[in-house]
């Protein structure tokens, strides 16, 4: 019954899904995440899903995440306004399980337990976002166990644009991004900054709380004949949120506190390519580093911090075999972990260090014109705990131009985090030698099928079951000591997105998505993962192409969260109310280098709670001007 409810509940929902493709034909993208090397996205097993930057701007959202929502199959979990911790789950899984990439660089930060910092990512200089859902640890190693979402920051071409905008709550939102170069080389820079002076995110108080970041962006490239390109791309982030801690001893819930979070994160990579497009072997070197800073403040106080270097060297060679293609892979990669606090109950301080080195080998086949295949396998070995071997097998046929189908199957791993393994205060933490990185295993479906020439329709059907899930907060009864275990059951995760694209008219779209995500884990639903989720995007232009303005309608049903009352009183399991939440964003281009843009948060004034205690932003509106030059000005 469970089942023929979500597939019947979905395939209804075909009205209510999003495939953010902007206006282009979704056949016409090349994808350069789903595999070692970019193909077609009808090519693609897995389901993909691309927001371009048309869709960006047609939504005016100042966050990748608030994209994120409209996407089957994601849970976002904000605590609070701007600024505050987000995490994104995907299908159903962990928020550290979901590999993030910013322009193919791995961005999770080990200081905060591998999850990446949805919180300070701006859209301001991203052109697209590539999201493939499912197990791609074959391809992309630890973190990327329910899916891998690619960064891709704008490059290429001469031009300029730049924007500033302002708003409630004495928000101000500027950038400027600037390019130059032809079809060899290229080199641009980028910088925005927000800021908010946000609103008390408790539910008691009236302290506001803060927050701003600056991201600055750097890129060049340089391409010789056919035979030979060098890329190279640097980023760094600057920001500054204040946060609520928890009141322990009389509710349980947060309250007003002077407590800020100071975070730096700087990323940057090289990478060259010998060998044209069309040559028998064609050979890949990359070197990638990233370091992230991580600051508590109490009452203007620095009290804690957490710090993480990452160093990566990569070879792939690609090698054809008639019209297939074989990639071979090594990469080698360091990582060290840093933390500083008081001594206290325990002593905080500790430096730790985590080696792996990985070998994966991908084949990519045909049959026929209509038929892809992929197969791809990965062993990384680590100095820590057992090593990991994980597969993927994909299929995509093209049945008809207008009908594609997708078959998925493969294992992934996430191995244990820095504080899983040494803990928070390694005084009272006791090591785990033990400790197995969690594994999964997953299979998928899906079916995308065009109608004529204005209706574009996804369906998907999958399952994971985890095992070795690790328990952080496993208690010695002999020693009073925790550790942290791999618990014995199986987490299990099911459900089916949809999606769908309607151009009614030249002028009017709509888009929608639905997910139904059943999460459980020892037969219990895990916390912040709602059961239903959707989102619909009506989408009309006027004035000649010059006017467009679009209605946007988010649904997050009722999820799970876990309350800690005062001691002694044990947890207990709370459900926060499901809500819908209406954004309104419009644009007019004045001229062809000039225009005007406006929206409405929540236009509704929508109350509600994705993480327990921590209210969200109201209603709240906006307005801006850009300015766009070269090869960045509207059509």
């Amino acid at each position: 019954m469970k089942y023929a409810f979500a597939v019947l509940a979905a395939c209804s929902a075909a009205l209510l899904s999003l495939c953010a493709y902007g206006d282009e034909n979704p056949a016409d993208h090349i994808v350069v995440t789903g595999a070692r090397t970019p193909l077609p996205i009808n090519a693609l097993g897995s389901a993909v899903t691309v927001i371009t930057r048309d869709a960006i701007e047609r939504r005016e959202a100042r966050y990748v995440s608030d994209l994120l929502r409209t996407v089957p199959g994601f849970a976002v979990s904000q605590s609070g306004v701007a600024g505050s911790q987000t995490q994104v789950r995907v299908r159903g899984a962990e928020a550290n399980h979901v590999l993030v990439l910013i322009d193919g660089a791995r961005a999770n930060d080990p200081a905060t337990g591998d999850e990446f910092r949805w919180e300070f990512l701006s859209t301001a200089n991203v052109e697209r976002i590539e999201i493939v859902r499912g197990p791609q640890s074959a391809i992309w190693g630890s973190d990327a166990l329910a899916g891998v979402v690619n960064i891709i920051t704008r490059s290429g071409g001469t031009a300029l644009d730049a924007y500033v905008e302002s708003g409630s709550r004495a928000t101000l939102n500027s950038g400027m991004n600037a390019s130059i170069g032809d079809g060899s080389w290229n080199v641009g820079i980028g910088i925005d900054r927000l800021s908010t002076d946000g609103f008390n995110i408790s539910r008691t108080g009236d302290e506001r709380d803060d927050s701003d970041a600056t991201t600055g962006s750097l890129h060049a490239s340089l391409d010789l004949a056919d035979s030979f390109g060098i890329r190279f791309s640097a980023r760094t982030v600057d920001a500054w949120s204040q946060y609520d801690g928890i009141d322990f001893t009389v509710t349980g819930l947060p309250t007003d506190s002077d407590f800020a979070l100071d975070t730096t994160q700087n990323y940057a990579q090289v990478g060259a390519t010998l060998g044209a497009g069309d040559a028998r072997v064609r050979h890949h070197l990359g070197a990638r580093y990233s370091d992230t800073d991580n600051r508590n403040i109490v009452d203007g106080i620095e009290d804690t911090s957490a710090l993480s270097e990452r160093l990566s060297l990569a070879y792939q060679a690609d090698v054809r075999v008639g019209r297939d293609l074989l990639s071979l892979a090594l990469e080698r990669e360091r990582t060290t972990f840093e933390q500083r606090g008081p001594v206290d109950f325990g002593d905080p301080n500790q430096e730790q260090e985590q080696d792996v080195l990985s070998l994966a080998a991908e084949f990519i086949g045909h049959v026929g014109d209509k038929v892809t295949w992929l197969a791809s396998a990965r062993f990384d070995n680590h100095d820590d705990f057992d090593d990991a071997l994980t597969g993927r097998l994909s299929i995509a046929w093209s049945q008809t131009d207008n009908r594609t189908w997708r078959a998925a199957a493969g294992t992934a791993h996430k191995r244990p985090t820095f504080i899983e393994m040494f803990g928070y205060f390694p005084g009272q933490f006791r090591s785990n030698p033990e400790l197995q990185p969690e594994e999964s295993t997953s299979f998928e479906l899906g079916i995308e099928q065009r109608i004529g020439d204005g209706v574009d329709l996804q369906l998907t059907v999958f399952r994971q079951d985890l095992d070795n899930e690790i328990d952080g907060f496993v208690l010695d009864p002999e020693t009073l000591e925790f550790t942290a275990g791999n618990l014995e059951g199986k987490s299990r995760r099911e459900g089916v997105e949809a999606s769908l694209r309607w151009f009614v008219s030249d002028a009017a779209s709509i888009n929608a998505s639905y997910a139904y995500v059943d999460a459980t884990s020892e037969n219990i639903r895990e916390v912040r993962r709602p059961l239903h989720s959707g989102s619909v995007d009506v989408d009309y232009t006027f004035l000649d192409g010059r006017a467009r303005i679009a209605l946007i309608a988010d649904y997050g049903g009722t999820r799970t969260d876990t309350f800690f009352p005062p001691w002694p009183q044990p947890p207990e399991t709370v459900t926060l109310s499901s809500h819908w939440v209406v954004d309104l964003a419009a644009r007019l281009q004045l001229t062809r280098q000039l225009a005007l843009f406006g929206r409405v948060s929540n236009l509704l004034d929508t109350r509600y709670e994705q993480v327990l205690g921590y209210r969200t932003q109201g209603r709240a509106a906006y307005i801006g001007v850009r300015a766009s030059f070269g090869d960045g000005a509207s059509d």
